[in-house]
């Protein structure tokens, strides 16, 4: 077994390949293709927006955790005017609302609490159908043969223009799916043009060019508006926001680990992710944190731990989504 000298990228996972000098290709073609002259550009073309009129010129995605945090307080101190949001699509923790609404006034912003059920369409309910389906099925090496194809099937149609009813191992990028034609439409109603997220991850994962924003414009005669990984985009590290978390009094939830998996707040990816890490031989948010590894964000060790320590629920992927009244 290969593993990455950077990140926790192995060979266990088919979807990775390695250079020369033992660096998996993420971290290699970020080594070498990561343009600094690029983020700066970014910044300046981020920071126009705080200029525009309105009620609120920016909105800010928090969950109330540290990232999230870290990022609505920094576009608060970059002069925006911005509402920041929780999506709610059923299966997240439901403290989550109340802990985002919290800080959001600590730091002084308006807060929404926003539903997005109604961006379900028909292909999204039929993966999220499927998917409870796949992990019904009874474990057996037939059943790791299928997850990793399917697998390797899932980083194909990574785009959310991809819009086909298929079972994915990571509920993730299901999700993403809905909340993406969200982001899009709940700031087009409020005459936003830019949408802030702690993200630590740049975007153009199909094609690694390694930029902070992602713009969004299904509709030609329509407005665009941009996604922003402010994280990336100000390349920061997990240390650099203990500083701004201390400032505002920000207090670490009960049972947050500061590094967590995706399993932390939502119940859907922690519904998958023990099955998931049986039948593929490595776990499923093991590319993220890789990611964010490359990124500077975090380190190895954080990863691990994350990994390690990883939350478990004895609930089916079935049960969280029909709780979540997704599907019947």
């Amino acid at each position: 077994m290969k593993k990455c000298k950077n990140c926790i990228n192995s060979s266990n996972n088919p979807s990775i390949t390695f250079s020369q000098d033992g660096l998996c290709v993420v971290c290699a073609r970020y080594k070498q293709q990561l343009n600094m002259n690029k983020l700066k550009e970014e910044l300046k073309f981020v920071k126009s927006f705080s200029q525009m009129k309105g009620k609120y010129n920016a909105m800010v995605g928090i969950s109330g955790g540290k990232d999230s945090t870290a990022t609505l307080f920094t576009v608060k101190e970059m002069g925006f005017k911005s509402l920041a949001f929780t999506f709610d699509i059923g299966y997240t923790e439901k403290n989550i609302f109340s802990r985002s609404k919290e800080v959001a006034q600590k730091i002084g912003t308006d807060f929404k609490k926003i539903n997005i059920k109604k961006y379900i369409n028909n292909n999204d309910r039929k993966s999220f159908e499927m998917t409870a389906d796949l992990y019904d099925e009874v474990e057996n090496s037939q059943l790791k043969k299928k997850f990793k194809t399917i697998y390797i099937k899932n980083r194909k149609t990574y785009s959310t223009k991809d819009d086909i009813a298929y079972p994915f191992i990571r509920p993730c990028q299901i999700c993403r799916k809905v909340v993406i034609k969200a982001y899009y439409a709940e700031a087009l109603k409020r005459g936003v043009s830019i949408v802030f997220i702690g993200i630590n991850e740049w975007v153009g994962l199909s094609n690694q060019t390694f930029s902070a924003i992602r713009k969004l414009q299904p509709f030609p005669n329509k407005n665009p508006v941009y996604i922003v990984h402010l994280p990336f985009l100000l390349q920061r590290s997990s240390e650099d926001i203990k500083p701004i978390l201390k400032k505002i009094g920000w207090k670490k939830p009960i049972n947050d680990l500061f590094i967590e998996t995706g399993a932390g707040a939502c119940y859907f990816a922690r519904a998958c992710e023990d099955k998931s890490k049986k039948m593929l031989g490595f776990h499923i948010d093991s590319t993220r944190l890789s990611r964010e590894i490359t990124a500077g964000f975090i380190n190895k060790e954080q990863a691990k731990k994350a990994i390690k320590n990883y939350k478990k629920t004895t609930k089916s992927v079935r049960q969280v989504l029909q709780e979540a009244e997704i599907i019947n």
